[in-house]
Parts: C-alpha cells; sequence; structure tokens
C-alpha cells in the first residue's frame, strides 16, 4: 500500500486531519476565488446588472456539479473502502465505470440543456434586461459539461486514494488559468460575459487534460485504462446510491437559487433586476466562504471512510469529534465577520449604490444561518463516509426539501417578498436540531463496534 494510503490509518489524527485539509482548502479558496473574480471582472469590466443575467444561469451550472458530485462523491466512498479494505481490483473495476459513466452522463446534460435553454432561462426568471447576459454566459459554458463531470470524476478519485496533492493542483491550475484568462477576454478581447464563459471552459479542459496525465503514467495507485472503461449495473448502483446525499444537496442549492431569482424576477418589484444581481453577489462570497468547510469535509471524509473500512473505529470516532469542533468554530467565526462588516465587503464589487442598499440586509441574513451550518455538515457526511445511503441522503435532503423550500413557497405569499431571507437562519437551526437527533444513535453504534472490536483483540 502507498504510503499516501497507509498513513490514513496511522498518522495522529489531528495531525492527518490538518494535512489532508490545509492543501485542499487552500485549492479550494483560490478555487472560489475565480468565481469572486469572474464576479468582480463582469460586475466592474462588464456591467453591475451583468451579474444577475450570470446568477439567473448558476442553478444549472450547480445542477450539472451536483451530477459531477454524485459520481465522484459516490465513488470516492466505495473505492476509499475498497482500498482500506485491500481489494485494488474491486478499487480498479470502479474507477474505469465512473470514468465512462462521467462522460456519457456530460454529453445527455449538455444536449438536454442545448436542446431547452429558453424556456430553461424564463423559468429561471429571467428579466427582460438580464436575458442577453443570460443566454450569453449559458450558450458557451454549458459545452464544458463533460469536461466538468470528468475532471470532478478524477480529483475524487485522487482524494479517495489520500493523494491530496493531486487535487490541489487541479483546483489550483483551474483557477489560475481562469483568473488569467478572464481579464484577457474581457478587457483585451472585449468578449464580455461571453468570455468569461470561454475563460472558465478553456481552464477546466486543461486541467482535465493534466489529471488525465497523472492517471495514465503511473503515479497513482488507481489505473484508467480501456479494459476498465466499462459499466456495471452493480457497481454504478452503488456509485450513485452514495453520491445521492450530494446530488441533493447540491441540487438543493440550485433549487434555491433558482427559487429565489424566479420570486424576485416575477415579484414585479422595480428594484427586482437589484435584487437579483445583488444576491448574486452574496450567493458568490458566500459560496467561496462555504469552500473550507467543503474542505473540511473531503479530508474527513476521506479518513472516516478509510478507518471505517479498516474496522479502526475509535480513530472514526476521533476524527468525528475533532471535525465538528473546528468546522463549527469556522462557520461561527465567519459567519460573525459579514453579520459585522458586510457594506465594507459588498462595495469590492461595486459602488452602485442601489445594489449595495439590497445587498447589505441579504448579507445579513444569509450569514446569520451559516453560524451553526458546521455540525450538521459534517454529521451527514458521516453516513455518506460509511455507506450509510439513506440517512445521509434524508440529512441532505431533509435542511432544502423539507424546511427552505416550504418557507420560501409559503413565507413570501404571506409576509411580501423580504420574507425569502427568513428562511435561511431558520432552515439552519432546525437542520442543527434533527441532525443532532440522527448523530446521537450512529455514535452509540460506533462505539458498541468499537467495544466489540476492542473485546474480539482481548479474546485474541
Amino acid at each position: 500500500m502507498a504510503s499516501h494510503t497507509a498513513q490514513l490509518g496511522t498518522a495522529p489524527i489531528g495531525k492527518l486531519f490538518v494535512s489532508l485539509s490545509m492543501p485542499v482548502i487552500l485549492s479550494l479558496l483560490v478555487g472560489g476565488l475565480y468565481n469572486l473574480v469572474d464576479t468582480l471582472f463582469i460586475a466592474r469590466g462588464v456591467d453591475a446588472l451583468a451579474v444577475g443575467g450570470v446568477a439567473i444561469v448558476f442553478p444549472i451550472q450547480m445542477i450539472i456539479i451536483a451530477i459531477g458530485g454524485t459520481i465522484g462523491n459516490g465513488l470516492a466512498s466505495v473505492v476509499t473502502r475498497h482500498i482500506g479494505a485491500g481489494d485494488m481490483d474491486r478499487a480498479q473495476a470502479v474507477t474505469g465505470n465512473a470514468v465512462l459513466l462521467s462522460l456519457l452522463v456530460g454529453v445527455v446534460v449538455m444536449t438536454i440543456v442545448l436542446l431547452t435553454m429558453q424556456p430553461l432561462l424564463r423559468g429561471l426568471g429571467v428579466t427582460e434586461q438580464l436575458w442577453p447576459y443570460a443566454q450569453d454566459y449559458l450558450v458557451v459554458s454549458i459545452w464544458g459539461t463533460p469536461v466538468v463531470l470528468l475532471l470532478s470524476c478524477l480529483n475524487n478519485l485522487a482524494r479517495a486514494e489520500g493523494k491530496m496533492h493531486y487535487l490541489t493542483y487541479s483546483i489550483l491550475l483551474s483557477s489560475l488559468l481562469n483568473i488569467v484568462l478572464d481579464p484577457i477576454a474581457i478587457y483585451l478581447l472585449h468578449w464580455g460575459v461571453m468570455g468569461v464563459a470561454w475563460a472558465t471552459v478553456i481552464a477546466q479542459l486543461v486541467t482535465t487534460l493534466f489529471m488525465l496525465w497523472l492517471f495514465l503514467s503511473n503515479r497513482t495507485q488507481l489505473k484508467i485504462s480501456l479494459a476498465t472503461l466499462r459499466l456495471n449495473s452493480v457497481i454504478t448502483g452503488q456509485i450513485v446510491a452514495l453520491g445521492m446525499p450530494t446530488f441533493f444537496s447540491n441540487i438543493g442549492v440550485s433549487v434555491i437559487i433558482g427559487l429565489v431569482n424566479a420570486l424576485l424576477g416575477h415579484s414585479g418589484l422595480a428594484e427586482a433586476d437589484h435584487l437579483i444581481s445583488a444576491y448574486g453577489i452574496v450567493s458568490r462570497i458566500f459560496m467561496f466562504l462555504f469552500f473550507p468547510l467543503l474542505g473540511m469535509m473531503i479530508s474527513y471524509q476521506t479518513i472516516c471512510g478509510f478507518n471505517y473500512g479498516a474496522a479502526h473505529y475509535g480513530r472514526v470516532r476521533e476524527a468525528s469529534t475533532l471535525s465538528v469542533r473546528v468546522a463549527t468554530l469556522y462557520c461561527a467565526g465567519t459567519a460573525l465577520l459579514m453579520l459585522l462588516f458586510p457594506d465594507i465587503i459588498i462595495r469590492l464589487f461595486s459602488d452602485d449604490n442601489a445594489l449595495l442598499r439590497e445587498a447589505v440586509p441579504i448579507t445579513r441574513f444569509v450569514f446569520s444561518g451559516f453560524l451553526v451550518t458546521g455540525a450538521p455538515f459534517i454529521w451527514a457526511a458521516y453516513f455518506q463516509a460509511i455507506g450509510r445511503a439513506k440517512p445521509a441522503l434524508f440529512l441532505s435532503s431533509f435542511r432544502i426539501y423539507l424546511v427552505q423550500v416550504p418557507l420560501l413557497l409559503m413565507a413570501p405569499a404571506i409576509f411580501g417578498v423580504e420574507a425569502i431571507w427568513y428562511s435561511y437562519p431558520i432552515t439552519s437551526c432546525v437542520s442543527l436540531v434533527v441532525s443532532w437527533l440522527f448523530i446521537r444513535h450512529a455514535y452509540r453504534d460506533l462505539d458498541a463496534a468499537q467495544a466489540k472490536a476492542s473485546l474480539q483483540v482481548q479474546v485474541a
């Protein structure tokens, strides 16, 4: 077993968590930075309302990311446990299956969106002012769908075998290329939002070729070869089942953003365009600050899945406790920063007073919910890491589909459009309570498994 993989079962948990988390977090922050840079260049280099046009398209992008996450996180959960159990043949079969599945699904999704583009945009609440920006951005970015899904697959294969530095290289390369290409496309070539989309597609394509080279040049345990590029219904079912929590979680982000934009776009308010643009900026900031939490989750899942597969239950418990504490501290500190200084941060993107007037209160509502997001996020990841798809799926779905979506559908009709923002803190508090009830029982089962394993060692 390679040293990068072996350390998952032997290194001290605290040191392991930091060593795995920090490169991923830093690379994700750079990845998130290019989203912020996109927004900055669009707002200042094209038009403040162009941000709203791109924000309209964001739910479609999140659906594609959700599909990539479904395959990627599902295969990572399966592969990590196979590696932990020493079954490399099965791990190789899952690898080939996932690569082929990513490419096929990417082509299908791209075709569907291209054929239904206009009704999709109208359903998402695009206004006449925002229409040209949204269409220009979507018509280019959608061609990169197969690349997005394949890159997600390769990144998750790298982290499944503990090679977080490869994941870091991937994210850094894609992000830095995008940041370099953005100003060229906007200021030199004058391509507007279409240029921003091209910058992203080109950066992702180059990064995918780089990751393929790593997997084809004997630098990884997991190999990609024509012999393993086969679809197997059992393996595909395992990948999809364990990836569904990620799918519903990411799709939920798309549903929420799309629903909020649609409610604002069809509200009849004179300031609807500015509200959508303001929400677009706040959403990008939120996603940027969410990435460190995602990095913690990725590292935690890798540690948890490997050690659970190797029956090291005490290490699973230790990693879970540490991850929850760190995630909680991070979310609370970040939320307080945004609650205290929203105007300073929003002003970095635009000096438009109308946009600023709408963005500041939106920021305070959205980030008041982020205060208590850390622990439920890690708890849901625990069930996914150990292969318990049903509770993982429920916890990933409950927050959005059973709490926030109903609130968004009912509250504005009763209390007005402003009630849209109340859903964020309410949803986070309810999710915290329900997730805690689930994890209490799961930890008892884990402690019992650890006690049983210790007893067997003593008897032997």
